[in-house]
């Protein structure tokens, strides 16, 4: 479940005011180990740590120091996500998990949408072949044929309907007549 920013100001503060780990899990669904590093967290550098803003940017340079630290020099994860403010205490263990799967190396997520969805630019009739000129022009009059006969049917469905409906009033004429 997501905490609102009021909801963890209100944890640190039942935290402080001594009600248990157990307790706070169980009233606010989240495991008492990412309870006891928002806390910490907020002890460190204030409860305005806490506070959800734009999502922050790692640089790959900024990773992989920060992976060293566990990798090279020994320190614990959790020490090191405290350390370097990470928002919570699963970020470093995925970077570590993906640096290793990923041969050592750094692979950084091109962010948002790609550009074109994998269209190819249409060429312009003068780049295009004589077949391909040819395979164009089919298309576009296999379209033009299926539109125009999907335009008779729908007149001749018109026509008939007005036929119909000139029939029902002669009849009921013929009958008011009588």
């Amino acid at each position: 479940m997501k905490l609102s920013y009021e909801d963890k100001l209100e944890i640190y503060e039942l935290r402080k005011s001594g009600v248990s780990w157990v307790n706070l899990s169980q009233i606010y669904k989240v495991t008492i180990a990412n309870l006891t590093y928002m806390i910490k967290l907020m002890d460190r550098y204030g409860v305005e740590i806490v506070e959800k803003g734009k999502n922050r940017y790692y640089s790959p340079e900024l990773k992989q120091e920060i992976m060293d630290n566990v990798l090279i020099h020994g320190c614990s994860q959790l020490s090191v996500s405290l350390d370097d403010a990470l928002p919570n205490r699963g970020m470093l263990p995925n970077w570590i998990a993906q640096y290793k799967k990923n041969g050592y190396t750094i692979l950084e997520k091109p962010r948002g949408r790609p550009r074109k969805m994998g269209r190819k630019r249409k060429k312009t009739w003068e780049e295009m072949t004589e077949l391909e000129r040819l395979q164009e022009e089919n298309e576009r009059l296999r379209t033009e044929v299926a539109f125009l006969k999907k335009l008779r049917e729908l007149r001749l469905r018109d026509e008939t309907l007005v036929r119909e409906q000139q029939k029902q009033l002669e009849t009921w004429s013929k009958e008011d007549s009588d």
